[in-house]
C-alpha cells in the first residue's frame, strides 16, 4: 500500500489491492460522510492522489434504493450537499451528484480509476452495497479502500465484538481517546484538471448556488412531490450545524448535565440530524466544544470517566461527551456486530425471556397504525411526543424513550412493537435510519440495559410511566407546545 498518513491508514477497515496500475485518477464515493471538513476518507483520497500526482474525482449518488426516505430527509440532505459541492470547488476538487443505482454509477465512474475510496457505513444496506463493490469484476482493476469516518475512535479499533453496555465499551474507548482527538492529518489540496463527464449517467449539471434547481431535478427522478409539506425546523449544511453548535455551547451547555432530560426545556445540541447525514463529525463537535470551554483535549477522557465527580461546566461537558462519543459509538458497535439489529432478535437473552414470559399479559390498548401515526391515543404525553416528531422532524431524547416503551403496552407482540417503532422513527425522524436510531429502539426493549423489578407486560425490562413524567418535569408546558388547539 502507498505510504499515507498513519492515522488515516489505521482508519482503513478493509482493502483490496490490484496489480493493475493503469488507472488515471482516484475516485471517492461520498456517502456516509457528506462533508469536506474533517472527512478522513476524503483526506485519504486527496493524499493518495497527491502521492500519485493524478486527479481526484468525488461523487455522490442519489438513489431510490433507500427505504423510508421522505421528502424532508432528501431536502435536508441536498441542502448540505449544495454547500459540500461549493466548498469542493473552492478547494479545486471535482465533485458531482448522480442519480441511479449505487453499483451501476460507481462501476461506470470507476472504469478508468486507479483507486476507489469508500466511507464506511455500519448498517446492513450500506454493507451490502460495499460488499458488492469489493466483489465486482468491473472493479478488479482498482485498489479499493474502505475507511471509518464517523467514530472518534475507529469502530474496529475500539472493539472487535458486540459490547454488552456503555460501561464495557467505555473502558476500551477512553484509553484511545486522546490519541484520536489530538491527531489530525494535515491535508493539502491541489489543483488538477477535472476529468471529463461520465457518459451514460444522469448527472446534475445545474448551478449549486440554485437550491430549487437541484431540488426540482432530484424530485423528478425520485418521484417526490416537490411542493409537499416538508420539515423546516432545521436547515442542512455544515455551516448551519456550526451555527447551532455555537449557540448550544454559548447558551445551553452549562445547564446540560442538570436539565438535558427535561422535555419542557430545550437544553439539547440538536446535532443529531447533522451527524446522521455526515454534515459534521463528532470529532469536530467535541474539539470545538472543548476549545470554547477552555478544556484541553487530553483531559476529555478523564472528564468523561469521572463526570459524576464534577460540577458546573465540567459536569455538563462530561455528560455531553458521554452522549456524543460513548453512547453514539456504542450504537455503531451494535449495528456493526449484530446483524439482527432491525428486529427483536437482537435483544439480550434475559430481555427476550422476560418479554416472552409476559406475552399473554393483557395489553392496555390495541391502536391501529393510523392512530399512532397521527398521535391520537389516550396518552396525552405520547401524543405530544408524536406531534413533536411530525411537526419538527425530531423528538426530545427523554420523550423518545417514553414514547418507545409505551408502544410495548399496546402491542400483543414484541416483534410488532419493534417494527412499529422502527417505521415511525425511521420515517419521521430526520436522524432516522441511523445506528443511533436502531440502538434507541432496541434499548426500549432491554438492549444495553439491565434487569429491573418485574411487572406486567414489561417483565424485567425498564418501565416508564406518565406519573414519572409529571413528577419530574413541567409536562403542561411540553403538551401545550405540541398539542395546540
Amino acid at each position: 500500500m502507498i505510504d499515507i498518513d498513519s492515522c488515516l491508514n489505521q482508519r482503513i477497515l478493509r482493502t483490496q489491492e490490484s496489480s493493475d496500475n493503469s488507472g488515471n485518477y482516484v475516485l471517492y464515493w461520498m456517502q456516509q460522510a457528506q462533508r469536506i471538513e474533517n472527512n478522513p476518507a476524503l483526506d485519504f483520497a486527496v493524499l493518495y492522489a497527491n502521492k500519485l500526482q493524478i486527479p481526484l474525482r468525488v461523487c455522490f449518488i442519489l438513489s431510490s434504493e433507500i427505504s423510508n426516505a421522505s421528502a424532508a430527509h432528501y431536502r435536508f440532505m441536498l441542502q448540505g450537499l449544495m454547500e459540500t459541492a461549493k466548498e469542493a470547488y473552492k478547494q479545486h476538487l471535482s465533485f458531482s451528484i448522480y442519480l441511479g443505482t449505487f453499483t451501476r454509477v460507481i462501476s461506470v465512474l470507476a472504469k478508468e480509476a486507479r483507486v476507489l475510496v469508500l466511507d464506511h457505513g455500519c448498517l446492513l444496506w450500506q454493507k451490502k452495497i460495499r460488499n458488492s463493490l469489493f466483489t465486482m469484476d468491473e472493479l478488479k482493476h482498482c485498489n479499493l479502500y474502505e475507511l471509518d469516518t464517523e467514530a472518534v475512535v475507529p469502530i474496529h479499533l475500539a472493539s472487535t465484538k458486540e459490547e454488552y453496555s456503555a460501561a464495557t465499551l467505555r473502558r476500551k474507548i477512553i484509553p484511545q481517546l486522546n490519541t484520536w482527538l489530538c491527531t489530525r492529518p494535515k491535508t493539502r489540496y491541489f489543483v488538477q484538471l477535472r476529468p471529463q463527464k461520465a457518459l451514460g449517467l444522469d448527472e446534475f449539471n445545474g448551478n449549486y448556488e440554485d437550491e430549487e434547481a437541484l431540488w426540482e431535478w432530484s424530485c423528478k427522478r425520485l418521484n417526490i412531490e416537490s411542493s409537499c409539506k416538508i420539515t423546516n425546523y432545521q436547515q442542512g449544511s455544515h455551516k448551519v450545524a456550526n451555527r447551532i453548535l455555537d449557540g448550544f455551547i454559548d447558551l445551553k451547555l452549562k445547564d446540560y448535565a442538570m436539565y438535558r432530560n427535561h422535555p419542557d426545556l430545550d437544553i439539547q445540541s440538536n446535532m443529531s440530524a447533522y451527524l446522521h447525514f455526515g454534515q459534521i463529525s463528532s470529532a469536530e463537535i467535541i474539539r470545538k466544544t472543548a476549545e470554547k470551554c477552555g478544556i484541553a483535549l487530553k483531559n476529555c477522557g478523564t472528564i468523561i470517566s469521572g463526570k459524576a465527580q464534577y460540577s458546573g461546566l465540567y459536569a455538563s461537558f462530561g455528560a455531553y461527551a458521554e452522549e456524543l462519543i460513548i453512547r453514539r459509538e456504542l450504537a455503531m458497535n451494535f449495528c456493526e456486530y449484530n446483524p439482527e439489529y432491525e428486529s427483536a432478535k437482537c435483544l439480550p437473552k434475559w430481555a427476550k425471556n422476560t418479554l416472552t414470559n409476559h406475552l399473554n399479559d393483557v395489553r392496555e390498548q390495541d391502536y391501529a397504525m393510523e392512530r399512532l401515526e397521527s398521535g391520537e391515543t389516550d396518552d396525552i404525553y405520547w401524543n405530544a411526543a408524536q406531534k413533536e416528531l411530525l411537526n419538527s422532524g425530531k423528538m426530545h431524547n427523554y420523550m423518545r424513550m417514553y414514547w418507545g416503551k409505551r408502544v410495548l403496552a399496546w402491542c400483543p407482540s414484541v416483534d410488532e412493537a419493534y417494527q412499529i417503532l422502527a417505521y415511525l422513527n425511521n420515517r419521521y425522524e430526520l436522524d432516522g435510519r441511523d445506528a443511533n436510531a436502531w440502538a434507541g429502539i432496541a434499548w426500549c426493549f432491554g438492549k444495553h440495559d439491565r434487569p429491573w423489578a418485574e411487572r406486567p407486560i414489561y417483565g424485567m425490562v425498564r418501565y416508564m410511566n406518565a406519573a414519572g413524567l409529571k413528577r419530574k418535569f413541567n409536562m403542561k408546558a411540553y403538551t401545550a407546545k405540541w398539542l395546540k388547539g
